[in-house]
């Protein structure tokens, strides 16, 4: 190949390298994943069994998330009366703290 088949790029002073670290871009697009991820609430649903433990997971399902409230469906009352007394603000703070940019402001527990 002759030099002339290489393009210059524009604006090219010709001293400084063109390259890139792929720990610079790395940094960045990692970042930029994870900003999308943390907004997206389909994977709250997704996760639900591992933020209310497998004791409990067999016996709900997170069924939607609309406007800061998420929905769970139980399987019986008794375990509705636990949940909503007294793992309510547990469970907040658990999905809080796994998806700090999430709108939960509350969960609805229903009975299915």
């Amino acid at each position: 190949m002759r030099k002339d088949d290489f393009r210059t790029p524009k604006n090219y002073s010709g001293t400084v390298p063109t390259t890139r670290k792929i720990s610079d871009l790395l940094v960045a697009a990692l970042s930029k994943l994870n900003d999308c991820c943390q907004e997206r609430p389909d994977l709250i649903l997704a996760a639900w069994p591992e933020i209310i433990g497998s004791r409990h997971a067999s016996m709900t399902q997170a069924v939607s998330f609309f406007e800061g409230v998420l929905v769970v469906k139980v399987k019986n009352s008794t375990l509705h009366s636990l949940l909503s007394r007294h793992e309510k603000y547990r469970i907040l703070a658990v999905i809080q703290q796994k998806f700090p940019k999430s709108n939960i402001q509350n969960i609805v527990f229903r009975i299915a």
